[in-house]
């Protein structure tokens, strides 16, 4: 008997979980298993229901990135050592140029194939990721390959940075502004006509950022190798080692200069887009007339930038006063003014519409007026790729102003630049 009633009970049990697990399956409940076993018995499939419609939404317009000012994406992968690191890096530039002159007379026409610039530019650190190095050089450039070549560090996080080594100062906007990035084909007459810009220097430049807003430079340089008011240091900026002006020559290794000239610049974000910039260069450059005597240059001037990737807005005025050593007599002097500003308006992520205006007087102390520039610049920017393939198409126009005699013919030019950046 005790066997039956136990035999029972075991039946009784066995009916009633067999009952309960039906009783599961039936309202499509899951059987929890134990942790890391799996499951292999087949489940009931359960009726999903369709998902409902949902209002279509527009997709996000993609957003154009505004072109880093010193520099550009490379296409080669970086190499990154134990000892080091190097970006290789560069700029290939050609440029159509159709030139009129028009007078009373006669009409001069002029047009050539230009290669501006075939550069390369090796850069990254050594040993320390705060102790940088930089070198630039262009192998369209026939007087010197070599353009820059410095080395940089970093102090921490304390803000303050310094580079020395022969380089572009950072004075006005577009001095040290990469090549592939002057927001136009040609940079403002002020620097290159006017003979404002002091082109590349051997020295120091030390970099404080105060906070995220405020940012300070201050640079010491060997300074002009020549009087600005004689010879254009645009017309051997290039150069390095030897130059040969007036019949003198000089090595801009070394100083040729009285002393140091000094660059003063401080900038303001005032957002991310919005910067207020001041730049100030005092400099005593050889006087060509007389070795014993000083010449002393002070320019400068304030400048603001817009650029939100669409809308690009540019403007600086500079001012520029020589004054000559004249064996003890009263110094003569040289007062020169420049202005400029730029708009340019991204159209769709192709297409770039650019105006620019330029003025230029570069000797206000001149008796006969007659070298004074305007020039109005428009044209579409054809951004093909992003990054690295660019076509400008730039119309500009040299308006002869008023002056005693007449400040010279009226120039119209076509210029079309292809430029691929890798």
């Amino acid at each position: 008997m005790r066997s039956i009633g136990n035999t029972g009970i075991r039946l009784l049990l066995i009916a009633l979980f067999a009952l309960a697990s039906t009783a599961t399956y039936a309202q499509g409940e899951d059987v929890t298993e134990f942790e890391g076993w799996e499951d292999t018995e087949e489940k009931p499939a359960v009726k999903e229901e369709a998902p409902r419609p949902t209002k279509t939404e527009a997709a996000p317009a993609p957003k154009v990135e505004k072109p880093a000012p010193n520099s550009h994406t490379g296409l080669l992968p970086s190499v990154h050592h134990w000892y080091g690191s190097l970006d290789i890096t560069g700029i290939f530039q050609t440029l159509f140029d159709t030139t009129f002159v028009l007078d009373d007379d006669d009409t001069t026409e002029m047009v050539a194939f230009t290669f501006q610039r075939a550069r390369i530019i090796l850069k990254g650190h050594l040993i320390d990721e705060d102790l940088t190095y930089f070198f630039h050089g262009d192998a369209g450039n026939m007087a010197s390959f070599a353009l820059d070549m410095f080395l940089g560090y970093r102090f921490g996080d304390s803000g303050l940075s310094l580079r020395i080594g022969r380089f572009l100062p950072d004075f006005s906007y577009m001095m040290p502004r990469n090549k592939a990035d002057l927001a136009a084909i040609m940079l403002p007459e002020y620097l290159t006509y006017a003979g404002f810009a002091p082109w590349r220097q051997i020295g120091v430049e030390a970099s404080y950022q105060a906070n995220e807003q405020l940012t300070f430079k201050l640079g010491v340089f060997n300074g002009f190798l020549f009087d600005p008011g004689v010879v254009n240091p645009a017309l051997i900026n290039m150069q390095m080692g030897l130059v040969d002006v007036l019949g003198t020559t000089y090595s801009n290794y070394t100083d040729n200069n009285k002393a140091k000239d000094f660059m003063l610049r401080a900038s303001y974000k005032i957002n991310p887009d919005l910067s207020f910039d001041l730049n100030f260069w005092f400099g005593m450059p050889v006087n060509l007339a007389d070795q014993d005597e000083n010449d002393l240059l002070v320019m400068g001037g304030p400048g603001l930038e817009y650029n939100n990737g669409k809308l690009h807005l540019v403007t600086e005025f500079m001012f520029r006063v020589i004054s000559f050593g004249q064996d003890g007599a009263d110094p003569g002097s040289r007062t020169s003014l420049g202005l400029w500003a730029h708009a340019g308006y991204r159209l769709n992520d192709l297409v770039e519409a650019v105006f620019r205006i330029d003025w230029v007087e570069p000797d206000l102390d001149a008796a006969a007026d007659n070298d004074m520039r305007l020039r109005i610049t428009i044209g579409p920017h054809f951004w093909i790729e992003e990054k690295h393939f660019r076509i400008l198409v730039n119309l500009f126009l040299d308006l002869p102003l008023e002056g005693d005699p007449p400040s010279g013919e009226e120039v119209v030019g076509f210029l079309t630049q292809a430029a691929v950046m890798w």
